[in-house]
């Protein structure tokens, strides 16, 4: 079988460069020298690359000694190949054709390699996951490769003016996932969680950030009717659904276990059992490693339609063992703030903080993230939490209004486009796993 190819539309595209020198950087985004087939054209476009990076005009000439230079001038066909090809076309004005072209037939040629590349190593009896992660890792790498986007601060403006307009007119709607706990949504500039941004839920153990988490996916999955995809590395999914119930219904289910709930709490019991069934959720409980973490994602994202994703949590994606921990988590949170602009959805990623931290008068602070500096650094948001006490049981309080409950502090430590170091307390009932 013959490879994808059009030698007379790489020489055509090197034609237009020679005729006019400022036409390769109206092409340079959209081809490079690795998508070029003939190994001679290559080296052209490459030494043409080299030429108009260093700002000043050039000719056949000087892209003939430059490639004498560099003692490929034969590779490339000599003086009379360079000769040839500059009479090829007439005009530059088809240039973006030509390297669309060029563009095409290189994307066929890599998606045949790894294809292959599959085959072989499904052929080798390989793991089927992880053959499956590099073919999703391939497929994204050919979607973004030499898209055709508008990254001009013109056009980033425009869509601000178009903004500030339905700003006057009183219809704008802010593109973020709301976390519907009132005082932290009016302490974040978008209203909730944009897309594209990662908010870190960091505390120490037992102080509720899966629990926060909870409150929000099921704001927006159950009763907001917006899908979403749960990575739970903790809990299984029967014990993740009995979480989600619980909070849902507001009712303890171990008092439903030994048959003394009242018939009304076993209706509200009952009542969220079949919304959470009902809602577009869907659970992840086991990946290998943060790549395969991403492909799920993508899967879920063209499958299901997902509109959110949470991670819990950070320390717990697996990483290479080779690799030092700090190292590991800096990549593993890299690649999450990657997925969530790739994907354009907002992501909650739980991680854990160190606990001599929650001790100090002032409560934890950024410093306080463990394994990773890199964790703020990526993080868009970063929501810190720590009991109102020296632990947990200090923190237990209990009144008319709200019960039995455990007084958590809270700082919006990190807000890329907002205030930072906003304070505030929650309350956290934790028998049922609600905040507010």
């Amino acid at each position: 079988m013959q490879a994808p190819k059009n030698t007379d539309a790489e020489e055509a595209l090197l034609c237009c460069c020679l005729m006019d020198n400022s036409v390769y950087d109206s092409i340079s985004a959209t081809v490079n020298a690795k998508d070029f087939y003939a190994y001679g054209n290559a080296i052209i476009f490459e030494a043409i690359a080299d030429l108009a990076n260093k700002g000043a005009g050039f000719s056949e000439i000087e892209l003939f000694e430059l490639l004498t230079q560099q003692g490929i001038a034969e590779n490339a066909g000599g003086i009379e190949n360079i000769l040839r090809i500059q009479k090829k076309v007439d005009t530059p004005m088809q240039v973006q054709n030509y390297a669309n072209i060029v563009r095409e037939k290189s994307r066929l040629r890599k998606i045949i390699r790894a294809s292959k590349q599959c085959m072989q190593s499904a052929e080798e009896d390989q793991d089927a996951d992880e053959i499956i992660a590099e073919m999703e890792k391939n497929l994204t790498d050919l979607m973004h490769n030499g898209a055709d986007q508008d990254c001009s601060i013109s056009s980033a403006t425009q869509l601000l003016i178009d903004d500030f307009k339905k700003m006057q007119d009183g219809t704008y709607v802010t593109n973020s996932m709301p976390t519907y706990i009132q005082q932290l949504d009016e302490k974040l500039s978008a209203g909730g969680i944009s897309s594209g941004e990662v908010m870190v839920v960091a505390a120490p153990t037992s102080c509720g950030k899966t629990c926060i988490a909870l409150n929000i996916a099921l704001q927006n999955g159950v009763s907001q009717g917006k899908p979403g995809l749960y990575f739970s590395f903790e809990m299984q999914s029967k014990s993740l659904a009995k979480r989600m119930i619980q909070t849902c219904s507001a009712v303890n289910l171990n008092r439903f276990r030994d048959g003394v709930l009242p018939p009304e709490k076993q209706k509200r019991v009952w009542e969220a059992t079949e919304k959470v069934q009902a809602s577009s959720i869907y659970t992840e409980h086991y990946v290998r490693n943060v790549e395969e973490l991403r492909s799920k994602a993508r899967m879920h994202k063209r499958k299901h339609f997902i509109e959110w994703i949470v991670i819990d949590y950070l320390q717990l994606v697996p990483w290479d063992s080779r690799m030092k921990k700090h190292d590991a988590i800096a990549e593993i949170s890299h690649q999450i703030k990657l997925m969530a602009m790739e994907l354009d959805l907002p992501v909650i990623l739980l991680a854990q903080v160190n606990r001599e931290g929650a001790k100090r008068e002032t409560g934890l602070t950024l410093h306080d993230l463990k394994d990773s500096g890199d964790i703020e650094n990526d993080a868009d948001i970063i929501l810190l939490l720590w009991p109102n006490g020296e632990d947990t049981n200090a923190a237990k309080m209990h009144d008319k209004k709200h019960g039995s409950y455990i007084s958590i502090k809270y700082n919006v430590a990190k807000q890329r486009e907002g205030e930072r170091d906003q304070y505030g307390k929650f309350i956290f009932k934790n028998n049922v796993g609600r905040f507010k």
